[in-house]
């Protein structure tokens, strides 16, 4: 029988936030994207309380390798936004 704990909680938001922040992720919008990458970050936070609970200890030590490639990808955004001028970075109509 299925309970609510703190560790199903914690699963299921984790798992909500990684389906949200895979959609925002493919947009052509720079700004959707971002948000994609602020709701990657949150996610964070159940992960590494499941990595902690479930004792992956090995796990967790690479978390810092994702934090890295997270900010990165955040970093490269917010340079692909200034770069393109506009809030939609994808194939530009001709007058």
């Amino acid at each position: 029988m299925f309970e609510l704990n703190m560790f199903n909680a914690a699963q299921i938001i984790d798992q909500l936030f990684d389906f949200v922040c895979m959609y925002l992720l493919t947009s052509l919008s720079a700004k959707t994207r971002f948000y994609g990458f602020t709701l990657g970050l949150i996610g964070f936070i159940p992960a590494t309380y499941l990595l902690i609970v479930t004792e992956l200890y090995w796990l967790l030590a690479c978390m810092p390798i994702w934090l890295l490639i997270e900010l990165r990808g955040v970093f490269n955004n917010w340079r692909a936004y200034r770069a393109s001028g506009s809030l939609y970075d994808g194939p530009q109509k001709s007058a």
